[in-house]
This record gives structure tokens, C-alpha cells and sequence, in this order.
């Protein structure tokens, strides 16, 4: 299992995801266009305890974020519809404006290529509202290929899994459960409301459950969306 050490405005929050790999996992935290210094921060703040050698990977707009926080990304994917120009010196993927998939699709694959194991997103959610569906939509897709997606914000945590999790927190703090896809069979342990290799169709019914000091998922089939409201 790996920890990871997380900070917000609120409680404290230790996370695990379940891995097959023996090996300590590796990291990518990905800017997509629209996130803000303080995204990236957050991003990199929570990566940094899993993996002190993150990989950073902007996704065309995203490179104006990474360098307003004078970082130099190690990766530069996308179509430059945002970017005027990709940057020198860095290992670069450019996708041409007519295709058949997004840039951030684009990086995750390129992510999984490089052996990630966690992606963490700064700028996941509050860009353009076709990009943000389609974000969503991604990371439910992708989900498969990583041992978990994390995606930080003000507004809360977003973590996604495709096998296992572990949470150590705060009594009562607020979590819901979601399925992506067509839904998810899942085990969920230590909140208010368990569930028992339950079926979870995508809507409203993992909405608004409360922790304990700790809990325990498990993805017996499918992809599952935890959210940490702040």
C-alpha cells in the first residue's frame, strides 16, 4: 500500500491505494489549461509525500500555470491552441487541432507510457464547461490504468479508483461515493452507511455518508469516484 500525507483548509488526510506492485509508485501531476497557481500548488503539495520525484506534465494552456509558479514541466502535451509555443528543453508531444480525442486524453496516455502509477490533477474542475464534462469522463475511462487519480482542490478532493482505497481522517467528515461508467460493484467499510459488495448505479445514492476516523473501499468491478467536499 502506499501513504500520503494531505492538507487542506480542513482536517488532515492520510490516503492509500491498493497496488500489486511491490515497487514505490510513481507520480505525475498534471496542469490542464485553466488551472491556478494555487491548483498546481496544491497538486504538487499532495504528490510530493507519494512520490518526491513527481513527474510535471503540462497540457498546452497548462504550461502558463506551470511557469507562474516558475516550474518547468518535464512533459509538454497538446495541440498549442492555447500554448503559442511549446517550451525548450522539454521531452514534447504536440497532437495536431483536428483529432478525435482531447489533450488531457492525450497526457494519460502519454502518463501510463512513462510507468505513472497516481496522477494528480490541478485544474480538473471550474475551465471551460464542455472541457470539464469531458475531463470527468476522461478519468473515469482512464481510471483502469492507474492505481488511483487524485484531483485536489479548494473545493475538496476527488479520488478515483478502479481497486482499492483507504482513507484516515477526522470522525464525521463528509464523503460521498460514486460510480463511473455504468456503475460499480463495491465494498465500503467504516463510514455511517456500509455497503457490502453492493451494485452502485452512476446517480445520487453514495451522496452525503459520514467517516469514522477511517474507511476502507473496495472496486470489486468498475471504476469508483470518492469525494472529500471541503
Amino acid at each position: 500500500m502506499l501513504p500520503g500525507f494531505f492538507f487542506f483548509r480542513g482536517p488532515r488526510l492520510k490516503l492509500e491505494f491498493g497496488s500489486r506492485r511491490r515497487r514505490r509508485l510513481r507520480v505525475a501531476v498534471v496542469a490542464l489549461e485553466g488551472s491556478s497557481p494555487s491548483d498546481l500548488r496544491r497538486a504538487l503539495a499532495l504528490a510530493r509525500p507519494y512520490d518526491r520525484n513527481a513527474s510535471l506534465v503540462a497540457v498546452d494552456g497548462g504550461l502558463k500555470t506551470c511557469r507562474a509558479i516558475r516550474r518547468r514541466p518535464d512533459l509538454f502535451v497538446g495541440d498549442l491552441d492555447s500554448a503559442q509555443r511549446p517550451p525548450r528543453d522539454v521531452d514534447v508531444r504536440i497532437y495536431p487541432i483536428e483529432k478525435d480525442f482531447s489533450d488531457f486524453a492525450g497526457a494519460l496516455r502519454e502518463i501510463k507510457k512513462r510507468g505513472a502509477d497516481v496522477v494528480v490533477i490541478a485544474g480538473l474542475l471550474g475551465g471551460r464547461l464542455d472541457h470539464e464534462w469531458a475531463n470527468l469522463l476522461e478519468i473515469g475511462q482512464a481510471a483502469e490504468m492507474f492505481s488511483g487519480i487524485l484531483a485536489p482542490s479548494e473545493r475538496g478532493l476527488v479520488a478515483v479508483t478502479a481497486s482499492s482505497l483507504r482513507a484516515k481522517t477526522t470522525p464525521r467528515r463528509l464523503v460521498s461515493l460514486f460510480a463511473a461508467g455504468r456503475g460499480a460493484r463495491v465494498s465500503l467499510l467504516g463510514t455511517w452507511w456500509e455497503l457490502g459488495r453492493a451494485w452502485l448505479a452512476p446517480g445520487s445514492l453514495g451522496l452525503s455518508n459520514v467517516t469514522g476516523d477511517a474507511l476502507a473501499l473496495t472496486v470489486h468491478e468498475g471504476v469508483a469516484v470518492v469525494v472529500f467536499p471541503e
